[in-house]
């Protein structure tokens, strides 16, 4: 009877445990990394770069530019652990993604940013409620600061050939013209939204007739707003190629610097040859020290790059 009670109590602790749904644990995403506001700083300068520098494709960059991006991160922070894959791609996708939605929204006529400089998106309740209907992923956008929105115009737009990262100029042009139509009909329409042939083809007629006359005359001034439009698109994009150059002049100043610190430490009376290969790498890894150092009397370098030795 024993020997029958413990088969009967095995076999139903076998069942349960058969029973049981398995518990599963999703590990953690790896690819979740919380970035600092300068290492966000550095990865948009180094984009910008980039795309001044032709590495711009249709389809996003050039083979290889995670590589470029990452060597840029860690001249700035030499112990991050930022990489390019998953790290940076990821950032990247999550930029361009919250770019299009952007784009999407300030599109739209009366939308815009706030002028009390947080860039904001600044709409009415009402224009808000729209906006979600029609993409839910733009939910919690309204309440959030877009600093890099003018940066990401720059990397993500389609305009690839003069690297400005804004919207080609025949699109711009598409929108300035339909803005000036202010909503005017291209033909006579019945009620009910029907197009009355009739008068569509007798329009057409006058149109032909009256374009040798006055056809250049109208132009030029229909496309006046346009005219202007362009011109202040063109001041934009000066300032952002200014301020590209500048960085840019700035990271070559700087490359150029270290390909010659080792002839300038061999200038320096007292330091041995280990001592100037471990130099080579304290300051290439810190533009700021780099600086500093050059900017030293010589009499005081010594000094200083002993100090340099001492605190790492």
């Amino acid at each position: 009877m024993r020997s029958s009670f413990m088969v009967q109590q095995s076999v139903t602790a076998s069942e349960g445990l058969h029973h049981t749904p398995r518990q599963k644990y999703r590990k953690g995403d790896r690819t979740r990394r919380m970035w600092l506001e300068r290492e966000e700083e550095i990865l948009a300068t180094s984009l910008l770069g980039l795309v001044a520098s032709g590495w711009k494709s249709d389809n996003g960059f050039r083979s290889g530019y995670l590589t470029k991006v990452e060597d840029s991160l860690r001249q700035e922070f030499p112990t991050t652990d930022l990489k390019g894959t998953p790290h940076i791609q990821s950032k990247i996708g999550a930029w361009k993604k919250s770019y299009g939605l952007l784009r999407s929204i300030l599109s739209r006529t009366g939308i815009g940013f706030n002028t009390d400089g947080d860039n904001k998106i600044d709409c009415t309740d009402e224009q808000w409620e729209q906006i979600v209907a029609a993409d839910k992923d733009a939910k919690f956008m309204r309440t959030k600061s877009w600093p890099y929105w003018e940066t990401w115009k720059c990397i993500f737009g389609k305009d690839r050939a003069s690297g400005l990262g804004a919207e080609s100029v025949h699109m711009a042009a598409d929108r300035t013209r339909a803005q000036m139509a202010g909503g005017q009909m291209s033909g006579a329409q019945m009620p009910g939204g029907k197009i009355n042939d009739t008068a569509s083809r007798q329009s057409d007629k006058e149109m032909s007739a009256t374009k040798t006359s006055g056809g250049k005359r109208k132009r030029d001034l229909s496309d006046a707003p346009l005219m202007e439009y362009l011109g202040n698109l063109h001041a934009e994009t000066n300032a952002r190629l200014e301020m590209i150059s500048k960085r840019i002049g700035y990271e070559f100043d700087c490359g150029k610097a270290r390909e010659d610190v080792f002839d300038k430490l061999c200038t320096v009376d007292g330091l041995n040859l280990a001592q100037k290969y471990e130099l080579c790498n304290i300051l290439g890894d810190k533009p700021q020290r780099l600086e500093v150092f050059n900017g030293m009397p010589p009499t005081a370098r010594l000094g200083y790059l002993l100090k340099l030795i001492e605190d790492k």
